[in-house]
This record gives structure tokens, C-alpha cells and sequence, in this order.
């Protein structure tokens, strides 16, 4: 979980300085650094300050923590974030590249061929140059056939591909253009990657003749791992993945259920209803109640419900993630399927889970997104967490959690824009007073620390929570700058 944001144009020597304050408040005793060490460092994760404190913390570490603080899974991607700036200032625009893009746009391939004739160099120029940086950094035109990013309005009614994309695509190879190229943002890729992961591209049909197009000049596509075929069908381009499929990539229950395909499905499964093999993800085989349920989320992100039912009736884990963001209780909250929210609570999907970008439950999704026939369901028969029952001002579930678990008046969890928080500092960034009242009459403790180093009175001074902040000095709070070490 991020808990602090970079600037537009970061770098690298203040990074390494701030990783080296890290350690040398870790060497004095600094409680504040402790506890951002315990929310961002996997060995640290959750364990006591006085632990955390009292272990060495060498270079590299102080550099995980601080990668992670930022939102990166390691020091080396977020160096490679920094070295971007330096990558893209090579290129400068060309004066005469939207005018390509505008053609591209309209399917008009005379007047394309007419502006790469007018300068050949046109074909190879880069655009997206200024920061932020992200995936389409350092497009060249040949990128932009894909349609990722679509680049359409944001009224959801998106102009279709022009008809004639593979004519317009083969006039820029002819032209020079690199098959292979690729933009160099974070996560950036050639525009083979682009077109399977291309909604707009599989909407259109575009997705196979594309392809067959740069396989005819020498792009690369990796059939052999199955990696390809999650990102397309992640990103809603089902005629990419039936594509691959047809260039020979072997299905396995993931991708079977992504694509709704029965036939494949029932395949996956031997007599006794046990996966024939197990996909593998991040280099380990899944178990096969991992496996069940994360290919039952790729069939209910992909709106498949016969493979939805199908796989339901199977033993597996609800809690899953890995298509995109959050699980299916997330996206059943989210979308306002309340049949499907009840069917997982029923079966025991997790309702406070967090793990995702937002560190948000899935209640806190259908609140988010409005979906209050999901709202009201979920306060009238789940036990939300002590946690959303403060972010939310639900006094009724508060009392309930803290007769149920007197303990969780401290526990710490990842929730929201604060990493390791108590339900206390919530109250305070609320300035929920009544509840910060319960959980102090309950033993709340006032100076524990959060993941971002700060205590509950920190944060309500940083919201101007007046009212909570003097509860909190009545009852012994201090701000992180005046614990003792």
C-alpha cells in the first residue's frame, strides 16, 4: 500500500538520501520509523516496534521500505521508475505528430502516407513525454493502431477502430517503423502487447488480423506461457486470447473459464471432479482450490456465468485476486450484484478483505461506487469490521465488533490512505468524536503508532479534527515527534 506519492520528475540521489534518514532514525530508536518499517518491510510485517528496532536494518532494506512507502514492490523498480525521465529525455516531439495521430484516427491512409513522405523521420518519432509517466510513455505512431489507451471521450461512448487499421498499420511498417519497438513507461510494451491487452482492437475484430500482420514481420509473441493469455482476457480482448489459442498457446482452467469456453472447462476436470493440472502463477504451481478460485474470477469479471455456476460448485478459495483489482466480492459490490454478493457471503468470501490497490473492503467498494441496495444489505447482515464501522459512522456495528473482539480496539490493518491504522486514527481523520469515545472508553490506545509513522492526534491535526484532538489529548495522546524513543 502507497502511503506517500512521488513528484512529476523524482530523483534518485534524494531517494537514496531519504532511505539513509530511514536508517539512521532506525539507529537512534525512532518509534516513528519502526512502525514504518513494520507496515512496508515482509519480514518486519506486523511485528512489535521494540523487534523491529532492536534487528539490524541494513541498505537494502531501508530501500524496500521506502520503494514500498511509494508503491513500488522493490527498490529496482523504483529506481527504474526514476531512470525513465532519463530514457524519454532523448526523444523530442515532433511538430507534425498529432496531425499522424488525427489521420490515424480517421482511417485517412493517404494522408498519413503524404506526412511520413513529407518526413520520414515522422515513423519513428515518440509522443506522451512529459510526466507522469505510465504505460504509452514514448508511444511512436505505430503504437497507436492498437487502441490502448483508447484515447476516446470519457462518456463512455468510444469511436471504433477505423475499418481499414491493418492497411494503416502495414503503410507504417513499409515505412520504417519498428515491429518491435516499445514504449518505455512503466510497464510499457511493443504494440503486440498492446493489441492483446487492446479492448477496442477485440471489439472491432481486429485483434487476429493485426496479429498475423506483425507475426508476418518478425514480432514477437510468447505462446509458450500462459501469461499473455490472462492479460487479454483481464483487459476484455477475448478475440486476442481466441487468437493465441488458434496460433497454437495451450488453455488451462483460467483461461477456459475467461473465455466461457464449457467445452475447455469441463476438460480441465477429470472423472472425480479434480483438475486435471494446475496453473502456475508467478513461477509456483496454485493449489487447486487457488486455482478453482481464481479462474472463477476471471469468469465473473468476464460476465461467463455458466463457468461462474460451474466453477461455484467446486471447492475453492472466493477470496481470491488477480484480475486487476480486488476479488469477486469486490466486484460484485462494486457492480451492484447483490445476488452474487449473498451467493459469495453465503459461502464465505471474505467481507473485510483489503487486498487491493485501495486497501479497501468491499463494502467500502459498493459505498464508493453508490450501490446502496448493496450498502443497506451488507450493514442489515454482515458484521463489517471495526474499521468500516468507523470510516462509515455505524455506531451499531462499532459496539457490536468491540463486545465480539474487546481486542480489535487495537488492531492495525492496511486500510485506505493509511498503512498499519488503528480504528482510532480513522476516528480522528473523520473527526468522529462520539466513536473516538467508544474506542477510548475500550481501551484504545492513543500512541500507537500507524504505518506512516504517525498517532491518532497527528492525524487529526493534519484533518483539523479540533474536536477529537482534545479527546485525545484528555486521554494521554501525544503527537509521533514527542513519544520517546
Amino acid at each position: 500500500m502507497a502511503s506517500r506519492s512521488l513528484p512529476s520528475r523524482p530523483n534518485l540521489d534524494q531517494l537514496k538520501r531519504q532511505a539513509d534518514e530511514l536508517r539512521r532514525a532506525h539507529r537512534a530508536g525512532d518509534r516513528s520509523a519502526a512502525s514504518r518499517i513494520a507496515a512496508h518491510h515482509p519480514r518486519w510485517k506486523g511485528q512489535p516496534l521494540a523487534k523491529v528496532l532492536a534487528a539490524a536494518l541494513p541498505v537494502g532494506d531501508s530501500q524496500l521500505v521506502l520503494a514500498r512507502e511509494y508503491g513500488f514492490d522493490s527498490w529496482a523498480k523504483l529506481k527504474h521508475h526514476v531512470e525513465i525521465g532519463r530514457a524519454v529525455a532523448k526523444f523530442k516531439p515532433h511538430p507534425r505528430f498529432d496531425e499522424a495521430v488525427a489521420a490515424l484516427d480517421a482511417g485517412d491512409l493517404d494522408r498519413l502516407r503524404a506526412l511520413i513522405a513529407s518526413d520520414p523521420h515522422l515513423v519513428r518519432a515518440r509522443t506522451n513525454l512529459e510526466p507522469p509517466y505510465h504505460y504509452f510513455t514514448a508511444a511512436t505512431l505505430l503504437h497507436h493502431v492498437a487502441g490502448n489507451p483508447d484515447r476516446g471521450r470519457f462518456d463512455g461512448n468510444l469511436p471504433p477502430l477505423p475499418g481499414n487499421t491493418v492497411e494503416l498499420a502495414r503503410a507504417l511498417l513499409d515505412s520504417g517503423a519498428d515491429v518491435n519497438a516499445s514504449t518505455l513507461g512503466p510497464n510499457g510494451g511493443t504494440l503486440m502487447g498492446l493489441l492483446i491487452t487492446s479492448k477496442l482492437a477485440s471489439d472491432a475484430g481486429l485483434s487476429g488480423p493485426l496479429m498475423d500482420l506483425l507475426l508476418e514481420r518478425g514480432a514477437k509473441l510468447d505462446l509458450r506461457t500462459p501469461e499473455a493469455l490472462y492479460a487479454a482476457l483481464t483487459n476484455h480482448a477475448p478475440r486476442a486470447a481466441e487468437k493465441m489459442l488458434e496460433l497454437g498457446a495451450t488453455p488451462d482452467v483460467l483461461v477456459a473459464a475467461g473465455l466461457g469456453r464449457m467445452d475447455l472447462l469441463r476438460a480441465c476436470f477429470d472423472g472425480d471432479g479434480r483438475l486435471n493440472s494446475r496453473p502456475r502463477r508467478h513461477g509456483k504451481a496454485m493449489t487447486e482450490r487457488d486455482a478453482i478460485g481464481l479462474a472463477m474470477l476471471f469468469a465473473y469479471v468476464r460476465k461467463q456465468f455458466d463457468a461462474v455456476d460451474f466453477l461455484l460448485k467446486k471447492h475453492g478459495n472466493w477470496n481470491m485476486i488477480g484480475v486487476n483489482n480486488g476479488t469477486a466480492l469486490h466486484r460484485a459490490a462494486w457492480d451492484g450484484d447483490l445476488p452474487m454478493l449473498q451467493r459469495l457471503v453465503a459461502m464465505g468470501a471474505d467481507i473485510s478483505n483489503r487486498d487491493n490497490p485501495f486497501g479497501s473492503s468491499p463494502f467500502g467498494w459498493a459505498n464508493y461506487n453508490k450501490q446502496h441496495a448493496v450498502v443497506q444489505w451488507m450493514r442489515e447482515h454482515c458484521p463489517l469490521d471495526l474499521h468500516d464501522a468507523v470510516s462509515f459512522n455505524l455506531r451499531d456495528h462499532a459496539e457490536a465488533r468491540l463486545r465480539e473482539h474487546p481486542a480489535s480496539v487495537n488492531t492495525q490493518i492496511d486500510h485506505w490512505g493509511i498503512p498499519q491504522a488503528t480504528a482510532l486514527h480513522w476516528a480522528a481523520a473523520f473527526n468522529r468524536a462520539d466513536l473516538a469515545a467508544l474506542l477510548l472508553e475500550q481501551g484504545a490506545d492513543a500512541n500507537i503508532l500507524a504505518g506512516n509513522g504517525l498517532t491518532a492526534l497527528d492525524v487529526a491535526a493534519e484533518e483539523h479534527a479540533d474536536e477529537v484532538a482534545a479527546l485525545l489529548e484528555r486521554h494521554g495522546a501525544k503527537r509521533a515527534a514527542d513519544l520517546l524513543s
